[in-house]
């Protein structure tokens, strides 16, 4: 468990809720017994059971005696007017975008990863780090996971100009929507050193799962922004 200040049934509680937002956790699935995330957390079950009282509470969590807690939440989620990419967003502000792809590996999707872009757990991904520039300065940093067997012919020169271009242009798919569940916080040492930023500023991770037309996710990716200098706004049209 983190050494933060923040106690731990709350660390407990972010994490159950950013599992449920991204899909981990689905609509009426069965949550861990208190005693299997206790020895997960390394916790009390006392602390667990806050945690999840408090999920209770929110609505996101049904408890049935006999058989346990299911995810009651179902994920809200509103389709914007536009979709655009990092890049798209760039040449609207007039500024030239840049990427570096700082790592292009494989790796065997771990149940979470699986669970989210609907794949077998150890399927082989793509995991990846980006980092994003806005004419000279690193506005993001981005870690994705892309299902191997979905895209074969990924590379890093798709990946240093456009990933939306690589599906729509070269692969022929059309993207519908995306889901986000933004988060604030504050930079471990690694974003710190990135951005150029101390550790008390406040930064924004997205996570972000990007869905097709035909139902499949085209990927998760974790997002940081450099807040400071790059902003997510949204704008909703009735």
């Amino acid at each position: 468990m983190s050494n933060s200040k923040i106690p731990l049934y709350k660390t407990i509680e972010n994490d159950l809720i950013e599992r449920i937002n991204t899909g981990y956790y689905k609509k009426d699935d069965l949550i861990p017994t208190e005693l299997e995330l206790a020895k997960k957390y390394n916790v009390s079950r006392v602390t667990v059971r806050k945690a999840m009282d408090n999920l209770v509470a929110k609505g996101m969590l049904s408890r049935t005696a006999g058989l346990g807690t299911f995810v009651k939440h179902s994920i809200a989620s509103q389709k914007t007017t536009s979709q655009r990419s990092f890049t798209e967003d760039m040449k609207s502000l007039g500024m030239t975008c840049k990427t570096i792809v700082n790592t292009f590996s494989l790796k065997e999707a771990d149940a979470q990863i699986a669970s989210i872009l609907g794949i077998e757990e150890k399927d082989m991904v793509y995991y990846i780090e980006r980092s994003r520039y806005g004419n000279d300065d690193i506005l993001m940093f981005e870690i994705t996971h892309m299902a191997i067997k979905k895209f074969p012919d990924l590379s890093i020169q798709y990946l240093e100009k456009s990933k939306f271009d690589y599906i729509e242009k070269i692969k022929g798919l059309k993207i519908d929507f995306s889901f986000h569940n933004t988060i604030p916080m504050l930079p471990n040492e690694r974003i710190q050193a990135m951005f150029n930023i101390d550790r008390d500023t406040p930064i924004i991770k997205v996570n972000n799962t990007t869905f097709l037309e035909n139902g499949d996710v085209m990927d998760f990716t974790e997002q940081y922004m450099n807040s400071p200098k790059y902003q997510l706004n949204y704008i909703r049209k009735r």
